[in-house]
């Protein structure tokens, strides 16, 4: 087990990578529960519990990117003036991006929205 420098006082450990995928290849090797792997290998089972979430989140395959045009109502259409690339950028929790040119009106906004499902 690799011992940082954490904060003064602190106790916490920290595992090298290389370390953390050993153990976590060891339990899914072996033909124990978590708690009886955790006992013999000298671990707390909520430690081997993240270290197998985190083994899950690295093995799986990055969401590929993909961007969809919503088309903006005719009476919706901006004036294209020269300026700024972008007026808006909304980041939605979803991982959609909208940038506008202009500002529009809520209600425009909310169809758009509506339209690239955020």
């Amino acid at each position: 087990m690799l011992i940082t420098a954490d904060p003064p006082g602190s106790l916490r450990r920290r595992t090298a990578d290389t370390t953390r995928r050993a153990i976590v290849a060891r339990y899914h090797r072996s033909d124990l529960t978590q708690r009886a792997f955790c006992e013999q290998a000298g671990i707390p089972v909520s430690t081997l519990l993240w270290w197998l979430a985190k083994a899950r989140r690295e093995a799986a395959p990055a969401t590929p990117v993909t961007f969809t045009e919503v088309p903006l109502p005719n009476d919706a259409q901006p004036d294209r003036g020269g300026g700024p690339a972008w007026a808006v950028e909304i980041l939605t929790r979803t991982g959609v991006t909208l940038r506008l040119r202009e500002p529009l009106a809520p209600a425009v906004l909310r169809f758009l929205l509506r339209g690239a499902r955020c």
